[in-house]
C-alpha cells in the first residue's frame, strides 16, 4: 500500500503537508448544540434521556504558537463543572480541535459527565515536529493552574495519540504544582523500532495499518530519530521519567482495544505506572480496532459513559467557576 495515499496527504513544494481528506472542520457553536444524555449521566435521578446544550467557542492559548482551545460549556444550571483538558488523535499529523470526530466527543463528553472541556489545538507535525505538540500540552496545562488552584477539579485526557500527549500534561503538571483530579489515557499511540507481536499483526489492519502507522512516526519524530526516540517508545520514556515521578501522578484510566495494534505498549505503560504506585484503572480489551468509539455509535457511548464515570467519582463538590467561561 501507498501510506501517502492511504493517509491523503501528500508534500507542498515548500515541505509542508497538503491534507485533502480530513473529517470536516465543524464551526464553533455559540448558541449550542443539543446532546441526548443516558439515564446513568443524569444528575436529577430521573430515568430515561434527557437533552443537554453545550456551548462552544474557540479561544487563543498561545499566540506565539498560534494554538488555541475550543471549551465546550454544557448548559443546565450547572454552577460548578470539572475541567477536562482534551488532546485529539491523529498520529501528530492529522486532524484539529474543530475537526468533525473530536468535536462531537467532546461534545458528548461535556454533556455526560458533565464537564467544561477544554480541546487543545495543538501544532501538527512534520511542520513542527516532536516536541511541539508537548510543549503546547504544556502552556495549556499553566492554562489550567487557576482553574485547579481555585479548587476545581482538573482532568487531562488524551485519544491515540492525543493519549501520548495528555500524559506529557500530566507529568508537565505535577512539575508545575498543578493539581489533577485525574488522566485519562485512551489507547495511546506508541511504537518501537522491534515489532510487538500485536504491531506483526497489523499490516492490513482496517485503521492504523503498519505502513501508515510507520509513516506517521516518520512526519512526527524529530529529523533523524527512529521510533525507539523516547517519545515513540514507552521503554526509554518510562526509563528516563522514572518511578519516583510517576508516583506523583493521580489515578489514570487507560483503555484500549484487542485489535489496537499498539495495544502491547499501552500494557507496557499500565504496568509501569501500577508499578510505580500509580491507581490505575487499566481497561484494555475493549471490542474492536482503533479509534473504533470514532466510528460506531455503540463503542462511543460506551466510551463517553467510561469517562464520564471516572470524571464523576474524581471529582469533588466545592468547585468555583470556569475560567474564560464567560466569553461562551
Amino acid at each position: 500500500m501507498d501510506p501517502y495515499k492511504y493517509l491523503k496527504i501528500r508534500f507542498n513544494p515548500d515541505g509542508s503537508l497538503y491534507r485533502y481528506g480530513e473529517a470536516p472542520l465543524l464551526p464553533a457553536a455559540p448558541a449550542g448544540e443539543p446532546v441526548a444524555v443516558a439515564a446513568e449521566g443524569r444528575e436529577d435521578g430521573e430515568q430515561g434521556p434527557r437533552r443537554i446544550v453545550v456551548h462552544s467557542n474557540d479561544v487563543p492559548l498561545s499566540e506565539a504558537a498560534g494554538t488555541g482551545l475550543r471549551l465546550f460549556v454544557p448548559s443546565g444550571g450547572h454552577a460548578r463543572l470539572p475541567l477536562v483538558l482534551y488532546f485529539h488523535g491523529g498520529g501528530y499529523v492529522l486532524f484539529r480541535a474543530a475537526s468533525e470526530p473530536f468535536h462531537n466527543t467532546c461534545t458528548a463528553l461535556a454533556a455526560a459527565a458533565p464537564a467544561v472541556v477544554a480541546s487543545v489545538d495543538y501544532r501538527l507535525a512534520p511542520e513542527h515536529r516532536l516536541p511541539a505538540s508537548f510543549e503546547d500540552a504544556a502552556d495549556a496545562v499553566l492554562w489550567a493552574r487557576p482553574h485547579a488552584a481555585a479548587g476545581r477539579p482538573v482532568f487531562v485526557m488524551g485519544s491515540h495519540n492525543g493519549a501520548s500527549i495528555a500524559f506529557r500534561a500530566a507529568l508537565a503538571a505535577a512539575d508545575a504544582g498543578v493539581e489533577l483530579r485525574g488522566v485519562i489515557l485512551n489507547q495511546p499511540h506508541l511504537g518501537g523500532a522491534a515489532r510487538t507481536p500485536a504491531e506483526a499483526a497489523s499490516v492490513d489492519d482496517r485503521v492504523l495499518p503498519l505502513p501508515a502507522n510507520d509513516l506517521l512516526w516518520e512526519l512526527a519524530l524529530p529529523v533523524g530519530a527512529d521510533r525507539d526516540h523516547e517519545y515513540c517508545n514507552p521503554e526509554p520514556m518510562l526509563a528516563r521519567v522514572g518511578a519516583a515521578r510517576l508516583r506523583r501522578l493521580p489515578p489514570c484510566l487507560v483503555l484500549g482495544r484487542r485489535k489496537d495494534p499498539p495495544r502491547d505498549r499501552t500494557r507496557t505503560l499500565a504496568n509501569a505506572l501500577q508499578k510505580a504506585g500509580v491507581a490505575v484503572e487499566a481497561r484494555l480489551d475493549g471490542a474492536g480496532y482503533h479509534a473504533m468509539e470514532l466510528f460506531k455509535p455503540n463503542c462511543a457511548a460506551e466510551f463517553t459513559a467510561q469517562v464520564a464515570d471516572f470524571v464523576r467519582r474524581h471529582s469533588a463538590a466545592g468547585a468555583g467557576d470556569v475560567v474564560g467561561a464567560s466569553k461562551l
